[in-house]
């Protein structure tokens, strides 16, 4: 393959990426993976503000991963071509199906750490 042509790809995808990398934007896409849906259902799926849907929606539709569809006051979205549908395919199966989620880490915090006494007294408490 011709370098130029790698390298216009890796920043095409880079760009993608970077956009999907917003975990509010992650979770539209993840709800369009399956058809188009209006920002009202989006909203109400989510959980979250449909201003706050519509201005990920418009940023997605500016870098060209999802396309609206007007029928009459309502606008539905979709994803715009397959390279886009089978990458969210992809992080759907891992990260948005339920039966699937990986199981979340969570520190210890200082109170929660065992505690490793040798039977002397802590002196910043005396």
């Amino acid at each position: 393959m011709n370098i130029l042509l790698m390298q216009r790809s890796a920043r095409d995808a880079a760009t993608l990426m970077r956009t999907l990398a917003n975990e509010t934007r992650l979770l539209i896409v993840c709800q369009l993976v399956h058809g188009e849906k209006g920002v009202g259902a989006i909203s109400e799926a989510l959980g979250v503000r449909q201003t706050t849907v519509s201005q990920q929606l418009s940023l997605l539709r500016r870098e060209g991963i999802v396309t609206p569809r007007r029928a009459a006051q309502m606008v539905y979205y979709s994803l715009t071509s397959d390279h886009v549908r089978t990458l969210v395919e992809v992080l759907y199966a891992r990260f948005c199906t339920t039966a699937k989620q990986p199981r979340a880490r969570r520190r210890r915090s200082a109170a929660e750490a065992p505690s490793h006494t040798t039977g002397h007294r802590d002196r910043r408490t005396s």
